[in-house]
């Protein structure tokens, strides 16, 4: 098998998608019964749950909405179908969609008649796009198409030394055949951001990283919350971390050593090559969530005591160094890095194996978050409802 390349789906705006999936996305909230209906009644197609929209107000609003719309511009994505309640709301997200190409096809409930007629036409507009997906075959691309999201979910030591470090080379070695990766989870780098921000690719994208993180941790410390309580977790803490600088150190390992040319708001698809830092939440659902809408393919997720969670639109990949939890939960862990602590392994040619594997996932391999479908979507929040 080629590192060099992967076989793909072309995507009419020029991007590659490493799956060929129909979205049946909700507008809001009080959609998503019929929207969970009609992908439920069709093969090939992810159902995509509403996160309010009715009832935000300004910024939170606005993000939520293009969220929305970044989770069906990714490019595993082949097309659409919107659920709706009226047709204002609708259109604004169809419009966003417009850009990627894709076929869309909405339905709005109150033109449509209520629950029954609804699922029935979105059914039948899911069936027909899953039809003509299915039509598509994979073509070869090079490396630099591919989009990946570095995560982390129930840290502990053998993060830090072994799966983290391993993802690292992963993302150099895409960074370095021209492709893409981001890094996500502010909180994660409290105590390590100056070590970070040295990675810049310019003073204003470091002092960017500065701003970003501190303001996060300013806006905490505000609330009166004592970071010392929760972060580390107990999960993390009962895996053996015991500082927040800890944490982060390891955290910061899955960037790898490239460059850091940009800071991106949540959701935000970056504007060119590279290693990007997305401003986001730590919580997994709410971050990889982030980073589907920013366009990643693929996630590669650092997990040292467990988190079996992944993400109907970005394939995730469970990366474990903990023996404990590879044996507790083998049915949640798609590679192991155990190597490099049992048997003296180097990071180096334990990374290389896994970019391997990333490849073979790419190319259709499936894992296991999408074959047990324990997969989820949730937007953040970032303000009051109306």
């Amino acid at each position: 098998m080629s590192r060099n390349t992967f076989w793909g789906y072309a995507r009419p705006d020029g991007s590659v998608g490493i799956r060929n999936l129909i979205a049946v996305i909700s507008v809001m909230d009080n959609c998503n019964p019929v929207t969970r209906a009609v992908a439920q009644a069709v093969q090939g197609t992810v159902y995509l749950p509403g996160s309010f929209i009715r009832g935000q107000l300004g910024k939170d609003r606005e993000i939520t909405l293009h969220v929305t719309a970044g989770l069906c511009r990714n490019p595993n994505i082949a097309g659409v179908v919107v659920i709706g309640l009226e047709p204002r709301t609708t259109t604004e997200l169809v419009e966003l969609l417009k850009p990627s190409g894709k076929p869309v096809v909405s339905v709005d409930m109150q033109l449509a008649g209520g629950t029954i007629h609804s699922i029935a036409a979105g059914t039948q507009a899911a069936l027909h796009l899953a039809r003509e997906a299915s039509k598509q075959r994979r073509q070869e691309f090079p490396l630099s198409r591919l989009h990946i999201g570095l995560e982390c979910g129930g840290s502990d030591t053998t993060s830090g030394l072994a799966s983290n470090p391993a993802i690292g080379v992963v993302a150099d070695a895409i960074i370095m055949a021209g492709g893409t990766a981001t890094i996500t989870e502010t909180s994660e780098f409290f105590g390590a951001e100056a070590l970070f921000a040295e990675r810049a690719a310019t003073p204003e994208v470091r002092q960017k990283i500065l701003d970003t993180i501190q303001g996060h941790e300013k806006d905490i410390m505000a609330l009166g919350i004592d970071l010392r309580g929760s972060n580390p977790s107990p999960d993390n803490i009962r895996g053996g971390l015991t500082t927040i600088e800890e944490k982060a150190l390891g955290a910061i390992a899955k960037s790898g050593k490239s460059q850091v040319m940009d800071v991106l708001n949540y959701g935000q698809m970056p504007t060119q090559t590279g290693l990007h830092f997305m401003a986001g939440p730590a919580p997994a659902v709410e971050s990889i969530t982030g980073l589907a809408s920013g366009g990643c393919q693929l996630c590669l997720f650092s997990t040292g005591v467990g988190n079996p969670i992944g993400h109907q639109v970005t394939t995730v990949i469970k990366v474990s160094g903990n023996r404990n939890t590879l044996a507790a939960m083998p049915d949640n862990i798609d590679f192991d890095v155990s190597g490099v602590l049992e048997r003296n392994e180097s990071i180096k040619d334990i990374g290389t194996r896994l970019l391997d594997y990333a490849i073979s996932v790419a190319n259709g391999e499936m894992t296991t978050s999408e074959l047990l479908d324990t997969r989820e979507s949730a937007i953040s929040r970032f303000g009051i409802s109306m």
